[in-house]
């Protein structure tokens, strides 16, 4: 197909332009997509800020981005075969498994053990060109179709809230379950979409302003940290039990020690925030209370299952988007998600 497209394009730390850029072609078992809808993921900034040297990226320049909805627009060899063809409205996700080691093979792709290698590996937006552009070309492994009703701006999110689905999964939560939202960022508020719709009775987020406020607008009962003690309250709310299933994302210390202290016994810590570095964790109670402590990589095999519940919340997940940009205006769009200006929760760029 050939031609010019406009990128963002990373060069170094703190370092991106608008600009040109060659347009991608859609190899074997890949299509080429417009991209019509982009939102600026937490992790973003962290990669544009150069917080992951050589690992995101391993090496500039990077085209990031990589929570987006877009239109096929050409397909690539094979891709017919499997059932989509040009016009089909999509979303996507980061990661591509090589698709052939042992963990890709048991479903386990984020844990690909061939992970970083560029000749069998992808992670759009990370290592690989991503979606702050108008054309990406992706494996079809990394997409899903898009119902017909569901506008891009929404379609944009799936990505999030497939990872705040494996996190909530991976707790074990069951019906009837108390649970602690640890955390009222995007994921915080991805994760209290899906325990409500997975059948969780009283679900609790800790945050503070405006976004502890969204959090409790999307049906949480809301801790403010910055006034009260977080477990204290968890334990007034449950009488002195702690909650079943805890959802870990603020990935600071004080974050990670409150979940610990918040679940009950028997009960699962379920972890996606990030930490800056290691957090001593009370070990000698986890083993006594045999309280489960689990990591969460991304999205393995999450993505319909968030569009299924994506179309029940469509209202939800609307009043998470407070700005749109276009592409060429990137860098107020950066500025303002950042900042956290304007009252910005979900900032999305559309190309």
């Amino acid at each position: 197909m050939g031609g010019i497209m406009k990128a963002i394009v990373l060069r170094g730390p703190n370092d991106f332009i608008y600009t040109d850029v060659p347009k991608p072609e859609a190899g074997e078992n890949e299509v080429l997509c417009k991209v019509e809808a982009v939102s600026i993921c937490g992790t973003d900034p962290h990669i544009i800020q150069g917080d992951f040297p050589g690992e995101w990226p391993q090496r500039f320049p990077l085209i990031p981005g990589h929570e987006w909805a877009g239109t096929i627009v050409a397909l690539g060899r094979n891709v017919s075969e499997y059932g989509y063809k040009a016009g089909d409205r999509v979303c996507g996700i980061a990661n591509l498994g090589c698709g052939h080691c042992k963990n890709c093979m048991e479903g386990r792709f984020t844990l690909c053990l061939n992970y970083g290698n560029p000749k069998i590996h992808r992670m759009y937006g990370h290592i690989s060109s991503g979606a702050y552009a108008e054309y990406i070309a992706v494996n079809i492994r990394s997409i899903c179709k898009l119902p017909d009703d569901m506008e891009f701006e929404i379609g944009c999110l799936m990505d999030p809230l497939s990872i705040a689905l494996h996190m909530v999964e991976h707790s074990h939560l069951k019906a009837g379950d108390d649970v602690l939202v640890n955390g009222a960022g995007a994921q915080g508020w991805m994760a209290v979409i899906c325990c409500k719709s997975l059948g969780a009775k009283n679900i609790y987020c800790a945050g503070s302003g405006d976004r502890l406020k969204m959090a409790e607008n999307l049906g949480a009962i809301p801790i403010d940290y910055r006034k009260e003690d977080v477990v204290q309250k968890v334990m007034e709310y449950t009488s002195g039990y702690g909650v079943m299933r805890v959802m870990e994302t603020t990935g600071t210390v004080q974050g990670v020690r409150n979940a610990c202290w918040s679940a009950a016994r028997g009960g699962t810590i379920s972890v996606v925030g990030l930490p800056k570095e290691d957090v001593a964790i009370p070990v000698k109670h986890l083993v006594m209370d045999e309280i489960e402590f689990v990591g969460n990589r991304a999205n393995p095999n999450t993505l319909e299952g968030a569009i299924s519940i994506a179309d029940g919340h469509k209202d939800e997940l609307r009043k998470l988007v407070t700005h749109v940009f276009p592409l060429s205006q990137y860098s107020k769009a950066y500025e303002i998600f950042t900042t956290r200006a304007e009252k910005s929760l979900k900032v999305v760029i559309k190309p």
